[in-house]
């Protein structure tokens, strides 16, 4: 008796209209570099931002050198890879992740310039060996489909879910970037995402190596994938970076566009990139399909920029769902670029530079202005990468029919929900981020009036966030502040969303870490200007627009009023003039406009407080402009006229100013440590009302200045011993202190002269 053999098994069909086999594992590398990469590029905004401080030339080649250096890093990759072609192959990808998992693991660990250089070689690093990966995969195709270039689609889809990923990691940390974190928090993100990448490119290595993707099933004989070249069009990868790290992947910057709570704005984003990656799953796209798809990313990555409110945050979301078959179509190996090593590292480089120049030439404008809105930059990029997708065929487009003619049954149903699963870590993260990035100004949480009748009220620039050493430590600024314990707040150069700040949004970050409400005015643009924040309500709120002058960016200032507890009110207002010391007449005109917009600063007597950076000292036109006016200053009536405030490091001058109006200041200092932003801040504590309605309150006031007189006269003997010191009073009745005459105006100022010959210590 004979028996048969079994019928063999019949190969199993590899094609399918998502991706096919192997598509997790070349999907989530993609997504993880993507991550780390836009992390790392806003990282390296605070390091670019030391260097500006030499000019905007140095900081220019520094940006330039940094990111064109990727080609560098991709030949040394190569190099190590022992990939004499310069594929790149699995393996140089490999390598590249394990370099990059160490330098980003280095500048989590280092401190200073250290930092600073890491995070730079980081930023390179990242670009090439997302470039090198993106080139891997999109040339790598099912073994006998290569007609269809699936592999434009798996790049494209992991592009996608990366930007979704790199917003629900920033919304539990608040958008405070874990790079800048020492703590546990910050490591566990930083080895998350390093243990993550290595091992989905060691997962690649393996699938190649093996001839399988995982999955129960043998694979036919001989290599399931093949490599059919790179990509002629990798630099459209390096714009939709950074669109990414500005715009689409940056929930500060969208919150801040469209005035929506930040942790609604990243959960937004990450839907849209859920129902990006979802697309991309989906069946063959028209030719009238793509050309949709590009129009809608360039025309909603356009609003993003240009337009404000609920709208932004619609034509962000927008824009990143519709980004994949245009990035599909860019980085189709359809006609595939040259082969060689050296044309391998320049791609890399042009890559990079994509990622650079749209950044920098919107950067630039603020300190040398275009002439032209500088959101042009980001705009035209978009418009690169929506045109370098409009390919004649859609990558993967192509669905083969049976000997019947009819469409393929797709084999693959389970794999192409194990692409789904991948969404579910940006989702889970975007929930849990929810309550770290929202805060709220409303409500019976927050009281109505301040704890007590005096206020206690810091002013700081805050640089953006990036302290004099380049690190962004938001921790440290906001214990610098509670330490005071205020009830207000005012803040200048506020970020939400700047790369050279990092892409935090530290108005929300500050509101929630300090328990307190929030209000913001854009001045430069909709991601910087100031902030009042307060333990109370914040009522009557104004933006008032300065006048641009003669630039070279618009200021604002931000007008609010507090309530103590006895029910007095306080005006409060927050601003930052023009900064070039050649910038007067502007200054003037800015302070002009402010004066006749707030009625405090019209001439009527309700108590206020003007509190900012006014880029005026002593003695300037600026404040005696504001003397006229009758507002005071605080540090030269209750503390030290002779505290200078800028720079933190080595002071040399005094232009952060808190003034005030029909109120008592009774203390003022000058904070001198920590230094964690490149101006010192201000601590005032006031009442609401003059003192001069007082004759009790006249004596105390008199009685501390002439203290404070006395302590400085004994702490400079050199110096002339005849102190002046004006206050104003109203009452002409002031009794004599001893060693002192004091002597009333007809103004009302209260004029105190030491009348001892000298004073010693």
């Amino acid at each position: 008796m004979t028996t048969s053999a079994p019928a063999a098994r019949p190969p199993r069909p590899v094609w399918s209209t998502p991706p096919d086999a192997g598509a997790p594992t070349h999907v989530w590398l993609v997504a993880v570099l993507t991550a780390l990469t836009v992390e790392l590029t806003r990282a390296a905004g605070p390091s670019l931002d030391r260097v500006f401080a030499a000019g905007v030339g140095p900081a220019a080649l520094t940006a330039l050198g940094t990111y064109a250096g990727a080609g560098l890093v991709a030949a040394m990759l190569l190099a190590l890879a022992r990939d004499r072609a310069g594929g790149p192959t699995a393996r140089t990808v490999l390598v590249g992740t394990a370099v990059l998992a160490v330098v980003r693991l280095a500048a989590q660990g280092l401190e200073g310039d250290l930092r600073l250089a890491a995070v730079l070689v980081g930023a390179a690093t990242a670009v090439a060996t997302l470039t090198l990966a993106v080139a891997h995969v999109a040339g790598s195709h099912a073994a006998g489909q290569e007609h269809q270039l699936s592999g434009a689609r798996h790049a494209a889809t992991g592009l996608v879910l990366g930007a979704g990923l790199a917003v629900g990691v920033q919304l539990p940390l608040g958008s405070w970037d874990a790079v800048w974190r020492h703590g546990p928090l910050g490591w566990g993100v930083a080895l998350a995402l390093a243990g993550l990448a290595l091992a989905a490119a060691a997962g690649l290595v393996r699938w190649e190596k093996a001839g399988h993707d995982g999955a129960d099933h043998a694979a036919p004989e001989g290599p399931v994938t093949t490599t059919v070249g790179r990509p002629r069009r990798l630099w459209a990868l390096g714009l939709f970076v950074s669109l990414c790290s500005t715009a689409l992947a940056n929930p500060a910057f969208v919150a801040a566009q469209s005035g929506v709570a930040l942790g609604e704005v990243g959960l937004v984003l990450v839907l849209a990139s859920t129902l990006g990656v979802w697309g991309m799953l989906r069946p063959p796209w028209s030719s009238a399909a793509r050309v949709v798809d590009a129009s809608v990313l360039l025309v909603g990555a356009t609003a993003s920029w240009l337009v404000t409110g609920p709208a932004a945050l619609v034509a962000a979301a927008l824009a990143l769902a519709a980004a994949g078959p245009v990035l599909a179509g860019a980085l189709s190996t359809h006609r595939t670029a040259p082969a060689g090593v050296v044309r391998t590292c320049l791609a890399t480089a042009a890559t990079g530079l994509a990622v650079i120049v749209p950044v920098l030439v919107y950067m630039v404008d603020y300190d040398v202005p275009l002439g032209v809105d500088n959101a042009l930059a980001p705009i035209a990029a978009t418009a690169l990468l929506a045109g370098s997708g409009l390919h004649r065929r859609t990558p993967g487009a192509r669905r083969p029919t049976s000997e019947a003619g009819r469409p393929a049954a797709d084999p693959v149903r389970a794999r192409v929900s194990s692409v789904r699963f991948l969404v579910l870590p940006a989702l889970v993260l975007a929930a849990v981020g929810l309550g770290p990035s929202t805060t709220s100004s409303t409500g019976p949480a927050v009281p109505a009036r301040a704890a007590q009748d005096q206020l206690t009220l810091v002013s700081w620039n805050l640089h953006y966030g990036v302290s004099p050493s380049g690190s962004v430590d938001l921790e440290q600024l906001a214990a610098t502040i509670e330490a005071q314990d205020p009830d207000v707040v005012a803040l200048q150069e506020v970020s939400r969303g700047w790369v050279l700040g990092g892409g935090a949004d530290m108005a929300t970050w500050l509101a929630r870490r300090l328990d307190m409400t929030v209000r913001f005015a854009p001045a430069a643009d909709q991601q910087f200007g100031n902030a009042v924040l307060a333990r109370s309500e914040l009522t009557d709120v104004e933006v008032h627009a300065l006048p641009y002058g003669a630039g070279p960016q618009q200021r604002s200032a931000l007008a609010t009023t507090v309530t103590t507890a006895d029910g007095s009110t306080v005006r409060v207002t927050s601003v930052h003039l023009q900064h070039r010391e050649q910038n007067t007449p502007t200054r003037l005109d800015q302070l002009g406009v402010l004066l006749a917009a707030e009625p405090v600063g019209a001439g009527t007597d309700g108590p206020s407080v003007l509190a900012g950076d006014l880029n005026a000292t002593p003695g300037s036109p600026e404040l005696e402009l504001l003397a006229q006016a009758g507002w005071t200053s605080a540090v030269d009536e209750a503390g030290d006229p002779e505290a200078l405030t800028s720079p933190s490091i080595d002071p040399v001058e005094r232009i952060d100013w808190v003034l005030g109006r029909s109120v008592t200041f009774e203390d003022a200092q000058v904070l001198t440590s920590p230094r964690t932003s490149d101006h010192l801040p201000l601590v005032v504590r006031l009442h609401a009302g003059d003192w001069r309605s007082s004759e009790p309150g006249v004596q105390r006031a008199v009685q501390s200045s002439v203290q404070r007189s006395v302590q400085r006269s004994a702490q400079r003997p050199d110096q002339s011993s005849a102190r002046w010191c004006s206050m104003r009073a109203t009452s002409a009745t002031v009794p004599d202190i001893d060693g002192y005459t004091v002597e009333a105006s007809a103004s009302w100022s209260v004029v105190i002269r030491c009348v001892t010959a000298s004073v010693s210590g």
